[in-house]
């Protein structure tokens, strides 16, 4: 009975991260975490991209507009480039040049 109870408080601790940061899998690619929204962002080729939710929406339960934390693709996220402020690319040369656009829409599909 005991090791029941301290298996659920366990899994209901460990359920509770998924909504607290960014998919935890990916933390050691260099990548930005944004804290608001828990997807990851930067500079690929010269241009700025997201994290977003294609069919990992499907099974995410977070809250709205966040990226899923849980789901991946044989390790890759499914991302995004990002749209500047007339739609176009945003050209960075470092992950910092994309924190002020890492909460804009999706310039194309969200794909792996």
């Amino acid at each position: 009975m005991f090791k029941t109870v301290v298996l659920l408080l366990l899994a209901t601790c460990a359920a509770g991260f998924q909504y607290d940061t960014c998919n935890r899998l990916f933390t050691k690619k260099g990548w930005t975490c944004n804290e608001d929204n828990l997807c990851w962002y930067g500079c690929l080729r010269g241009k700025c991209w997201s994290q977003c939710n294609g069919a990992g929406r499907i099974e995410w339960d977070g809250p709205a507009g966040t990226c899923n934390t849980r789901y991946h693709l044989n390790t890759n996220i499914e991302w995004c480039w990002l749209s500047g402020a007339s739609g176009d690319q945003v050209t960075c040369s470092s992950n910092a040049d994309c924190a002020a656009v890492r909460d804009n829409k999706c310039r194309g599909t969200c794909s792996v």
